[in-house]
């Protein structure tokens, strides 16, 4: 009967440290919002400075891009001048992902409404760290 108790306990204190290190490792790691927050705010301040070189190095390695002629284009479609500043108004939706296989990492998309000069755009950029680096892997606007 000490026995069948001794084997009951060790399988609980088993089962205890595996949710523990469960909770450790789903804590760990990722992508913090303040950090995700921050890393946007200082993209969108090279963007409206017309820093298109500095604003390419928030790219994530995997998605390089010419933001001069994106954001030339999207300027000239949309009657936009991101010169006179990007002004994030409030976030309006937040997307997690600890871990995806299809990009080997971690995943946070972030929804904001913003202000561009006197015009409301809104902004969804998705931010990914992998092995293969940080940095902003999807951008779209939405005028």
């Amino acid at each position: 009967m000490t026995s069948h108790r001794s084997t009951a306990f060790y399988f609980i204190l088993l089962l205890a440290l595996v949710f523990m290190l469960f909770s450790l490792v789903s804590c760990s790691g990722g992508i913090d919002t303040d950090e995700a927050k921050a890393f946007i705010g200082d993209f969108f301040e090279a963007v409206a400075d017309g820093d298109y070189e500095k604003a390419e190095t928030f790219l994530h390695p995997e998605r390089s891009s010419d933001l001069d002629m994106f954001f030339s284009a999207v300027e000239s479609s949309e009657g936009l001048d991101f010169q006179e500043g990007i002004v994030i108004e409030k976030y309006v939706g937040f997307s997690y992902t600890y871990y995806s296989t299809v990009i080997g990492g971690s995943a946070y998309e972030l929804t904001m409404e913003t202000k561009v000069g006197e015009r409301e755009v809104v902004f969804v950029i998705e931010i990914v760290q992998n092995d293969n680096g940080y940095g902003i892997y999807h951008l779209d606007i939405e005028p």
